[in-house]
């Protein structure tokens, strides 16, 4: 069996805005508990409790994600298409109240098995009482990568040194569910690879450095009743880009993507199904394009112009602690207007997957999932829920 996917890192990342209300509150109890003891015994109990939770005694992070501040996590890369890896991620949190998300910061670096690495940052707020909500970002890395033609049996290897510059805002509508704003991103891809003696012509992006600008916007819907890890409600998220060359960017192409997660609980049971749709349309460079997002598929492994993913869960939570899960879904990918037009692949996967309740406080779980797809069986390690990093 082959450790496979999911950066960590993102899954954590995920996590950190749920540090607000039940972190704050959780945070200012244990600065008003009365002092008795001696010194040295309370200093134990107060490192003790960053690490195990005091009501049960089993380990918990909750005392140390609600503390704030700066918080180091060392991430697990388990992605097959980078043949894993490791790196290292800061956080800076700093709380707002407990009606306004948590303002962070966020610095990483990772390398991987097959020479891919980077380093980034990103930094995110709010205003106006926490109803106008921000975020930018920057990195720098090499990725290489395999892309398969038309979903086939072959791949071809590239590498692409990409600069990123994005950023976003979106406001609540009301305070409520509802919230609409701009996106902008730019990003210089510097595409290594020899196609010429495979393809009718040679892409004119190879070999060369191209800039992508793009302005867009996006359009939200969320009434979770937790952003780690749900059992009730719903998040959705549309976003659409222009990529222009009024702009400065080097391809004239949009793109378009609807993802839709969904929770309901009856008991100890919690259902839940994901939806993601995705489309270029354009002459969009070949690695934008989307492709099928589904536990059990290595990222990467099909891509199109038109791709669509689905995939439900069940969940039975076992204990306080405890709860097991199995899950399946479908992708499909299909190319239009391009050598390769008229190709498409649909493929399936599925699996059972285990958790741990690592922060009672903040309804935060870690654990493992093991996935299996066409082409072997993959182990997840998940911080927060699977599709944390498709739910905005």
């Amino acid at each position: 069996m082959r450790l496979r996917r999911r950066l960590a890192i993102l899954a954590l990342a995920a996590a950190v805005p749920a540090l607000s209300a039940q972190a704050q509150q959780a945070q200012q109890a244990q600065q008003a508990a009365p002092e008795t003891g001696a010194e040295t015994d309370a200093t134990e109990r107060g490192w003790r409790d960053l690490f195990f939770d005091p009501q049960d005694g089993a380990p918990d992070l909750s005392g140390l994600l609600a503390r704030g501040g700066f918080v180091p996590a060392p991430v697990l890369i388990t992605e097959p298409a980078v043949d894993g890896g490791l790196g290292l991620v800061g956080y800076f949190v700093q709380m707002r109240g407990a009606d306004r998300p948590p303002e962070r910061t966020i610095l990483g670096a990772a390398v991987t098995g097959n020479g891919s690495n980077g380093y980034g940052a990103l930094h995110s707020g709010s205003f106006l009482g926490g109803d106008l909500l921000y975020s930018a970002a920057a990195a720098h890395g090499l990725a290489i990568l395999n892309l398969y033609p038309g979903g086939r049996d072959y791949s071809l290897a590239y590498d692409n040194t990409i600069t990123y510059v994005g950023g976003r805002a979106h406001y609540r509508l009301g305070g409520g569910a509802v919230s609409v704003g701009p996106s902008v991103s730019w990003r210089s891809n510097d595409v290594a690879a020899d196609l010429s003696g495979l393809f009718p012509r040679r892409d004119p992006l190879l070999g060369r450095t191209t800039d992508l600008l793009a302005l867009g916007g996006s359009l939200h819907y969320d009434d979770r009743d937790n952003p780690l890890t749900p059992t009730s409600g719903v998040n959705a998220i549309a976003e659409a880009l222009t990529y222009s060359a009024a702009l400065g960017s080097d391809r004239d192409f949009s793109s378009l993507t609807m993802t839709a997660a969904g929770f309901e609980s009856r008991g100890e049971w919690t259902a839940g199904a994901l939806i993601s749709l995705a489309a270029t349309f354009g002459d969009a460079p070949f690695f934008m394009e989307p492709g099928v997002d589904l536990r059990g598929v290595s990222y990467g492994r099909y891509t199109g112009d038109r791709v669509a993913s689905l995939e439900v869960e069940l969940r039975r939570q076992v204990s306080d602690r405890w709860a097991v899960l199995g899950f399946a879904g479908v992708g499909h990918a299909q190319r239009s207007g391009s050598i390769l037009s008229g190709s498409e692949a649909t493929v399936p996967a599925g699996g059972v997957g285990l958790r741990y309740r690592i922060a009672r406080k903040l309804g935060l779980d870690m654990g493992l999932d093991l996935a299996f797809g066409e082409e072997g069986s993959t182990v997840y390690i998940q911080f927060g829920h699977a599709w944390g990093r498709s739910m905005d």
